[in-house]
């Protein structure tokens, strides 16, 4: 018996327990693959079934390894993405066995990008999103198979559910609202009905609760709501930053209009959760659904100069945005949220190698791709302009030129409200200046005043006094980018020198 188990194993190539970890591996381009009966998935796609699971075996293929699961829920998603050709797929892991998990999760969707030429803007969104110390997004291509025909290049993206809300909030127990249009956050009242029914569908809700889904209960909603429509007097900070986090509206307002998000709450007012945090007593604010990005147009905008301090649609109650910007405190810290993001992050030179990186990432896969032609006729050639030219009229720029056009557009926007790095040097008690703090993955170095000599010796060292990284470089007009990626979090003190010029700024680095 020992030896037969031993030749089984041998025979099976893969240990018996082995299980892929690649899921949101975004360094490569893994495969899904489902088999399901033929007539199931003629009914699924026929009568547009997004509203219950079918079952099906579901394969992951991770180079030579391959993870199966028997009996695993999938049905199509979207909204106006279910009359596509391309559609997209939602899995459920533990619809048909209960508890399961795969690789930590319970469910992943598969977006098809089908408007998208490039299919890469929603993963690029979140990729920028993940390096401004928001809570962190999980997203990776991967190549999709149904009953042995390839369906195409899929962005796959990680579920907001208990355990997305564990890992970035740690605590999973408050409510979280999906909100989607036309879920404006004006106040109607205090009765809890009312903002239940706004769809006037009983079978739909614009905020809708994804937990807790016994309990029924808005009451903490309507307390925000409340709260955020009360006239902006000298209190209204105070009391609105009592029950939102304020940072993460703001900073998620200037990561949308740095990347042309326009199908969001500040506009569209759709696309965003909310989550009442018990850990802190304060809701926090995050978008989804961004593929309609980086010049992706619908409505004959040009969101690459739509002026970011009017952003949010003008006629309509938008309170999240106005109110919040009439607060002088807010708005400051909003502009230089937009200053960082832009200067930093969506700066062309910054983000271009990495939108290179992800174009010859995909280019395989896209190649293979015949449904990514079914719904708008986009060939190889659309396909690689999408990323520097116009392709048709909801696309009028490309990825590159748009963030060219809209840095430009927002420094020249918010120049007036910036305060000049010379002002910067007159308050600062030395000759360097250091942002962000607390920082993640980079933390910048500008050199605010002329040094005795061009090199600049940096030393980091840990709250125990200890050196944990050492760097040198060249002065630079433009600020310099140190890498902490490799740092804990904790607290830090970076030692600059050059020449006879010594100055030692603290900082945070935080976790993901």
């Amino acid at each position: 018996m020992k030896y037969l188990l031993l030749l089984f194993l041998a025979l099976a190539g893969t240990p018996l327990f082995a299980q892929s970890n690649a899921l949101f591996d975004d360094q490569k381009i893994c495969e899904i693959r489902v088999e399901m009966p033929a007539d199931s998935l003629s009914y699924m796609i026929e009568h547009l079934v997004n509203d219950h699971y079918t079952p099906a075996m579901f394969i992951f293929v991770d180079g030579n390894m391959r993870d199966t699961l028997q009996q695993v829920g999938i049905r199509l998603r979207g909204n106006t993405s279910l009359q596509a050709q391309k559609k997209s797929f939602k899995f459920s892991f533990n619809e048909f066995v209960a508890g399961r998990k795969y690789q930590g999760v319970k469910k992943i969707n598969l977006r098809g990008s089908h408007n998208d030429p490039t299919m890469v803007r929603e993963k690029l969104f979140y990729d920028v999103w993940n390096k401004t110390d928001m809570p962190h997004r999980r997203i990776a291509f991967v190549k999709f198979y149904l009953n042995g025909e390839y369906r195409g290049l899929y962005s796959n993206t990680e579920e907001i559910d208990k355990e997305w809300l564990e890992d970035a909030f740690g605590v999973d127990t408050g409510n979280l609202y999906k909100c989607t249009y036309p879920a404006d956050l004006n106040y109607l009242g205090d009765n809890q009905a009312t903002y239940k029914a706004i769809m006037n569908n009983p079978e739909e809700r614009a905020y809708d609760l994804s937990t807790n889904e016994t309990e029924d209960d808005y009451s903490r909603l309507v307390l925000l709501i409340s709260t955020l429509n009360q006239p902006v007097d000298a209190a209204f900070g105070e009391h609105i930053s009592a029950i939102l986090n304020v940072q993460s509206v703001l900073k998620s307002f200037a990561l949308d209009i740095a990347t042309g998000n326009w199908d969001d709450y500040f506009y569209n007012k759709n696309n965003y959760y909310l989550y009442d945090n018990p850990a802190t007593g304060k809701f926090e604010f995050f978008t989804f659904d961004t593929d309609n990005t980086f010049g992706v147009d619908w409505l004959g905008k040009d969101w690459a100069k739509r002026n970011c301090l009017s952003w949010q649609k003008s006629g309509e109650p938008r309170p999240l945005a106005t109110k919040l910007l009439a607060v002088p405190a807010f708005k400051n810290q909003f502009i230089h949220y937009l200053d960082s993001i832009s200067r930093y992050i969506t700066y062309p030179d910054s983000i271009f190698p990495h939108i290179n990186a992800l174009h010859n990432l995909v280019t395989p896969a896209a190649f293979n791709d015949t449904y990514r032609t079914l719904d708008y006729g986009y060939d190889m050639g659309d396909f690689h302009n999408g990323f520097t030219q116009t392709v048709d009229n909801h696309t009028p720029y490309g990825i590159k030129p748009f963030l060219s056009l809209r840095y430009d557009s927002t420094m020249q926007q918010i120049a007036d409200f910036l305060t000049p790095v010379k002002d910067l040097a007159a308050k600062s008690p030395g000759y360097f200046f250091t942002f962000p703090n607390p920082a993640t993955e980079w933390l910048y170095v500008q050199t605010l005043s002329s040094l005795p000599v061009d090199t600049i010796n940096c030393t980091i060292f840990d709250k125990e006094g200890r050196s944990v990284l050492h760097q040198d470089w060249n002065t630079t007009a433009t600020p310099y980018r140190l890498p902490i990626q490799s740092l804990p979090a904790g607290l830090y003190r970076i030692y600059l020198k050059a020449g006879a010029v010594e100055q030692s700024l603290p900082f945070v680095k935080s976790g993901k």
